[in-house]
């Protein structure tokens, strides 16, 4: 077992329009939140407000595919003094040669100013599906030699196969690929929906939850024990609006990231 500390952040999105579109927090009351949350910072596309994050670290998030110039994603990330940066790269019909040399230059990019970087598994990209992120993960390296570090959103892979409960083994399929990963988007799923209610109100879990957290304790255990990385990176990422992921019957988002947050990092501790 090794020594790796979890992180826990909120996503900028759990906050967006929140709690209402015509009374949205200002960016100050979401940072003030963000701490009284309990987590370590924010995961958010680089905007001008996130300068005046204060003490909360920034991890940036992005989308860059094949009509794209990386550095000035980099030059700007850097800029808001990010600590790391998660692509989610190129359209879901790109070819995969062309997706390679992306995440090749993407990288490069990144090395040069500094930003450790991973690719992410995500919806309408190259990486939707488990078999195109393996050809990707496995491409990159037979190319360069080097191994693609990457950042895993089961919740897409769960439902693009329509998976049922209990989801770890059915989402382990690469252990050689998820043993070196340091970031998780980690969104409550099901099956069918890639994002679902933690709880009925607040407090009260749901089953489906507890479903998901079956899945989520494994993974803390799998990377506590097998993990290279010495620090793990967690997000719950919940979206509040625009785009809209919840229903209209979903209780608070924004409690509900809270949640989330305080059970991984029980369940780290446990």
């Amino acid at each position: 077992m090794n020594d790796a500390k979890l992180h826990t952040y909120a996503t900028a999105w759990s906050l967006r329009e929140y709690p209402t579109k015509k009374n949205e927090w200002r960016w100050a009351e979401k940072f003030d939140a963000i701490r009284e949350g309990g987590f370590t910072g924010i995961m958010s596309p680089p905007r001008d407000e996130i300068a005046n994050r204060g003490d909360l670290v920034y991890w940036a998030i992005g989308s860059l595919g094949v009509e794209h110039d990386p550095a000035p994603y980099f030059a700007e990330v850097k800029s808001l003094g990010a600590t790391h940066a998660t692509i989610q790269p190129c359209d879901v019909d790109t070819p995969l040669a062309d997706a390679i040399n992306v995440i090749v230059n993407v990288l490069n990019a990144a090395k040069e100013a500094g930003i450790p970087t991973t690719i992410e598994c995500h919806r309408n990209t190259f990486t939707e599906t488990p078999e195109k992120m393996w050809a990707l993960y496995d491409g990159y390296r037979e190319k360069t030699g080097e191994t693609m570090p990457s950042c895993f959103d089961h919740s897409h892979f769960a439902v693009v196969r329509h998976f049922s409960a209990p989801y770890w083994d059915k989402l382990n399929e690469r252990p050689d690929v998820l043993v070196d990963c340091p970031r998780f988007h980690m969104r409550p799923f099901s099956g069918h929906h890639c994002q679902i209610p933690a709880t009925f109100d607040g407090e009260k879990r749901t089953p489906e939850y507890e479903d998901w957290s079956a899945y989520a304790k494994s993974l803390i255990a799998f990377m506590k024990a097998e993990g290279t990385a010495t620090d793990i990176h967690m997000v719950p990422e919940l979206g509040n609006a625009a785009p809209a992921y919840g229903l209209s019957c979903f209780p608070d988002v924004w409690e509900d990231a809270k949640v989330i947050g305080a059970d991984l990092r029980r369940w780290w501790n446990e």
